[in-house]
C-alpha cells in the first residue's frame, strides 16, 4: 500500500503538482477498476492506491461516478493522440467514407486499453447503468461528431441531419457487432477488419441512397 501523501503540511502544491495528484488518482481508479470492477472498488481503496489522502481525494473527486467521468475524459484525450481518428478525404463517396471508417474503428477498438474498457462496461453496466451513459456523452460522442462531418463532406450525401447521427449510431453499433462476433467465433487480424468494413460500407450506403 502507497503511503498517502500529507499535501497540507507541505503547503499547496504547485500547478504541475495539482496535475501530478489528479493523474496518479485516475491512473489507480482505472487499474482498481479494470481488476476489481467498479462496484467492488471503494473510494477509500484508490485513494490508497494513489497514495493521497482522503480529503484530497474527494476535494478532486466527490464521488466515484465523477471519477469515472473523468477516466473517460483523460483516456478519450490519449485516444486522440495516439490512435488519431482517420477519415476519407472530402469529396469521396459516402461508400468510401464508410468503408475507411469502419477500419479505423475496428483498429481502434483492438487496443487493449480500448477493449479493456469495453469488458468493464459490459460487466458493470447493468448494476451502474450511468456509466455507459457517461462513456457515451464523452468517448462516443467524440468519434460520433467526427464521423457525421466526415459523411456530409462526401460527394454524395444527400441525407439530413437525423439521417447523418442515425447512421453513425448504426456504424458504432455495427464495429461493436463486428469485434463481438470476432471475439466469439475466433475469426482474427486485418483481413477480417477489412471484409467487414467493406460489406458494412456496401448495405449502409446502399441504404442511404435508398432511404
Amino acid at each position: 500500500m502507497k503511503q498517502a501523501r500529507t499535501i497540507g503540511r507541505r503547503g499547496r502544491p504547485s500547478r504541475e503538482g495539482e496535475r501530478e495528484i489528479t493523474l496518479a488518482i485516475l491512473d489507480a481508479a482505472l487499474q482498481l477498476f479494470l481488476t476489481n470492477g467498479y462496484g467492488a472498488t471503494s473510494m477509500k481503496r484508490i485513494g490508497e492506491e494513489a497514495g493521497v489522502a482522503p480529503n484530497t481525494l474527494y476535494a478532486r473527486f466527490p464521488e466515484k461516478a465523477t471519477l469515472f467521468r473523468a477516466i473517460v475524459e483523460w483516456k478519450t484525450a490519449v485516444w486522440k493522440v495516439t490512435n488519431p481518428p482517420r477519415y476519407a478525404k472530402p469529396g469521396s463517396p459516402i461508400s468510401e467514407v464508410i468503408e475507411v471508417a469502419m477500419n479505423a474503428m475496428f483498429e481502434a477498438m483492438d487496443r487493449e486499453d480500448v477493449s479493456a474498457m469495453g469488458r468493464l462496461l459490459a460487466q458493470e453496466t447493468e448494476r451502474f447503468p450511468e456509466l455507459a451513459q457517461i462513456y457515451s456523452e464523452t468517448a462516443a460522442r467524440v468519434g460520433q461528431e467526427g464521423l457525421i462531418e466526415s459523411m456530409r463532406a462526401s460527394s454524395d450525401c444527400g441525407l439530413s441531419e437525423k439521417e447523418l447521427s442515425d447512421l453513425a449510431n448504426t456504424m458504432m453499433e455495427c464495429a461493436s457487432g463486428h469485434m463481438n462476433r470476432r471475439m466469439f467465433n475466433g475469426n482474427s487480424g486485418q483481413e477480417s477488419h477489412r471484409r467487414a468494413a467493406k460489406r458494412i460500407a456496401k448495405l449502409l450506403s446502399y441504404g442511404a441512397a435508398q432511404r
